[in-house]
């Protein structure tokens, strides 16, 4: 166990509804027990139509390894203060510290053409639908 996530961030792209300012967006990330390894929980303020915002660094509550996390999963949620929908992309950064090698190893991905809004608040995603390798 030598590779141990060091840094985890996420951006986002606001496509043609915007994210109000009083809406929290709130990013948790589970590992294969379904512990969580980092959170991330802000309003954020407001995010414009057609915007780039990020990236925001996730708070790392528990160090894991590449394998830990292989079967688990993020969780997006918004808890909007009455009426709010966003319609977004995201792109999220996982980086991995070898200490002994002194190399980073990065899994990044993400999703396009999300919605979520007061009737439903939260989607599920599974890094290994996320994160992919390039074939060499």
């Amino acid at each position: 166990m030598s590779e141990v996530l060091h840094t985890a961030n996420i951006s986002f792209h606001t496509n043609d509804e915007d994210k109000d300012g009083d809406t929290q967006v709130v990013i948790t990330l589970r590992d294969n027990n379904r512990i969580i390894f980092a959170k991330l929980a802000s309003n954020f303020g407001h995010f414009n139509d057609h915007s780039d915002t990020g990236p925001f660094d996730l708070e790392i509550r528990n160090k894991r390894t590449i394998e830990q996390i292989n079967n688990g999963y993020m969780v997006i949620r918004i808890n909007p203060n009455g009426n709010d929908t966003w319609r977004f992309d995201f792109d999220l950064r996982l980086d991995f510290l070898d200490k002994s090698e002194n190399t980073i190893t990065t899994l990044s991905g993400g999703k396009e053409g999300l919605e979520l809004n007061q009737n439903g608040r939260q989607e599920t995603f599974y890094f290994n639908d996320i994160f992919f390798t390039d074939p060499e």
